[in-house]
């Protein structure tokens, strides 16, 4: 077997061509470099070498001269394989210095095996060459070293090209590097600042990567307690909700999971939760990791609830100032009535006592309307620059008179300087409805605080109460020391008909009336409740910068009611208009009435004389009632207008409250309600 001496310093180059020469049966052996395939081939001399040209220690072609100077080895084929700065002059030296092949990397292995054997069968029927004589030597050596030096200063620059292109590798690199580090850090600052729960999942570790800081906050639990148990977050979700939550979790990975559930927060609050997952993909598209998001949306949730509540309310209140204002119709009819039955019959008559009831009756109905009024924020007011300490203060003795010997009453108002623009009769029903409510839920006794003080409602918590503008307010504050009210009760406590007392004990109007009057005061009210714990109703009204209006005096109870002016009533209900007709006539006017403001247009133009006061509805079909004033004022001038209605409109009512110069009465009416109107606005 043909034993080869393989010389290069690259291990991959060796194992190249020991399995090549092995498979074609070269028994191969290697050395690192000249000096060592030296020292190897004199201990035992090879039937071929083949060298590399560049190694340390001694180079290729160093062992090359003293190989072909040794007697002993020169007959032994060498052949140079080698890719390292091969110019022509590389070849010539190798073989002037005695090579018996030269042979470039690289080269395929079927032409590399005939190149080895040439050059062995080559050196067979040649033997060696002389020695090369002290004078050529001296020529090769200087031609070696020569070459050398050249390929010393191409190896040089090479050096300090891939010197160049590493550092610019590692500059890349840092770059690389830096922008992660900088990318990592925007996400992770991004991550951890945000409210919201960012996950990531890998679906195929079926490991949790990752969760942001406000998991913390949310769930209300360190994050390491995912680490030992990644389905810890799930345990917290609300018992009610959790197998619906565990059945959605299988579209988590399609990135289709949207879902809204509840959790139980270690402090003991329920919180709603917004998950929703992502999927992310690799570069062939496939989903490898999943990101999902998680929002506390449990204000969302309130907000919405708060403003479908108030949806439910305000439908309520046009239903019942819809019923309110038919029954002020009726109402009028069996007032008015009563009162000139009453009026007709003398004292003693037997049937005084019985119409006496009957009119009762008839204004305790007429209170339950302007109750549902109330609540629907359809009433008329008045409203003044208030000091509202004053007026609380000035409910003392009445407040003690109501609450009984059995309750304390503490009234706490001392330094309060805003002022508030509202109906001083409005805010005393406040106070007295508040105060019985109180009264009721404390049946054993117990105490009932008033609290009046100013106070600054902020953007934060104007933004939680859409109805609320910040800014300065006076706070009124009833706590009582009563039954309280579970949270059923508190959602509905403020709805018309609703109560707890027993059948007969009470109208479930008191807070409904309360709630419509703070809120057409342009107020806002909360209540505070727990059962056994009592309750506290807190009412905010925003501060006024009016100045206090000087009031002229009403027309005196002893003033004549009667006249003789001319009166066009228009009225769309037949009973209400023949009623006021009929008192008018009795106590001396001239009345021209109409069904509504087309006919009664119809006879101002066909009637001759002066029209001084026109009585009208608000509400009426084919022409309301401000139209009708505006259209007869064209061509009557002087013509005084008189408003009557069981509800008003904002085309004369700003926010239910009267605008400069409009006289308004509210139904039900009696005789006598009506004759003063008339008189009094006939007098401005």
């Amino acid at each position: 077997m043909t034993r080869v001496l393989v010389v290069d310093d690259k291990e991959e180059n060796v194992y190249y061509l020991r399995a090549l020469l092995g498979a074609h049966g070269y028994d191969v052996d290697s050395a690192r470099h000249g000096a060592e395939a030296l020292e190897k081939a004199r201990e035992q001399q090879p039937d071929l070498v083949i060298s590399d040209l560049l190694m340390p220690v001694m180079d290729g072609y160093t062992l090359l001269r003293n190989w072909k100077s040794d007697a002993a080895l020169q007959h032994v084929p060498f052949v140079v394989y080698t890719a390292t700065y091969t110019d022509p002059e590389d070849e010539q030296l190798a073989l002037k210095l005695g090579a018996d092949a030269f042979v470039l990397k690289p080269t395929e292995p079927e032409e590399f095996l005939a190149r080895v054997r040439a050059a062995q069968q080559n050196a067979l029927r040649h033997d060696t060459e002389p020695t090369p004589a002290p004078t050529e030597e001296e020529g090769l050596l200087q031609e070696y070293s020569e070459l050398l030096i050249r390929k010393l200063e191409q190896r040089t620059l090479q050096l300090e090209e891939a010197n160049r292109r590493l550092q610019e590798d590692i500059a890349a690199r840092e770059r690389v590097e830096r922008a992660l580090r900088e990318s990592e850090e925007r996400f992770r600052q991004l991550a951890e600042n945000i409210e919201d729960v960012f996950w990531l999942g890998d679906l195929e570790a079926r490991d949790l990567c990752y969760v942001s800081a406000a998991y913390e906050v949310v769930w209300g639990y360190p994050r390491t307690s995912l680490h030992t148990a990644e389905r810890h977050w799930l345990e917290a979700v609300h018992p009610e909700d959790r197998e619906r939550v565990v059945d959605s979790l299988r579209r988590y990975a399609s990135g289709e999971w949207d879902e809204t559930y509840r959790i139980v927060h270690p402090d003991g609050g329920v919180r709603w939760i917004r998950s929703r997952s992502y999927p992310v993909r690799d570069d062939r598209g496939r989903v490898y990791r999943v990101a999902a998001v998680s929002r506390d949306v449990t204000e969302y949730r309130r907000l919405e609830e708060q403003f479908r509540h108030a949806q439910k309310m305000e439908a309520v209140g046009r239903f019942a100032g819809g019923v309110a204002h038919d029954f002020n119709n009726l109402l009028s009819v069996v007032l008015s009535y009563a009162g000139l039955l009453l009026a007709e019959l003398p004292e003693g008559a037997p049937a005084r006592q019985d119409i006496e009831e009957m009119k009762r009756a008839g204004e305790r109905g007429a209170a339950l309307t302007r109750q549902l009024l109330a609540f629907s924020r359809q009433q008329i007011l008045a409203p003044k620059v208030l000091d509202l300490r004053r007026v609380v203060r000035g409910m003392d003795t009445m407040l003690h008179r109501l609450l009984g010997e059995d309750i304390g009453l503490s009234i706490i108002a001392a330094d309060v300087k805003g002022k508030v623009f509202a109906d001083p009769s409005q805010i005393e029903q406040v106070v007295m409805n508040l105060a019985i409510n109180a009264r009721d839920a404390m049946p054993r006794g117990g105490k009932l605080t008033i609290e009046v003080c100013d106070v600054d409602l902020d953007a934060s918590y104007a933004t939680v109460r859409p109805d609320v503008t910040p800014g300065p307010h006076v706070m009124l504050a009833v706590t009582d020391t009563g039954i309280g009210m579970d949270a059923t009760v508190r959602e509905r406590a403020f709805e018309p008909f609703f109560t707890t007392k027993e059948r007969g004990k009470g109208t479930g109007l008191g807070l409904s009336t309360v709630f419509g009057i703070v809120k057409q005061s342009q107020g806002h009210i909360d209540v505070y409740s727990e059962p056994g714990l009592g309750t506290t109703f807190k009412v905010y009204f925003p501060c006024t910068g009016r100045v206090v209006e000087t009031t002229p005096p009403s027309s005196g109870p002893g003033r004549a009611v009667t006249g003789t002016e001319c009166v066009l009533l228009v009225e769309d209900d037949d009973q209400v208009r023949e009623l006021a007709r009929a008192v008018l006539q009795r106590n001396g006017y001239a009345v021209l009435s109409a069904a509504d403001g087309v006919e009664a247009l119809e006879l101002s133009t066909r009637f001759p004389g002066d029209i001084q006061l026109l009585l009208t509805d608000v509400v009426m079909p084919r022409m309301r009632g401000p139209e009708l004033a505006r259209r007869l004022r064209e061509t009557r001038p002087e013509t005084r207008v008189l408003y009557v209605s069981g509800y008003t409109e904002n085309s004369i009512l700003h926010h239910g409250t009267l605008e400069p110069g409009v006289s308004f009465l509210q139904k039900p009416i009696t005789p006598q309600a009506l004759l003063r109107k008339v008189r009094e606005t006939l007098a401005e």
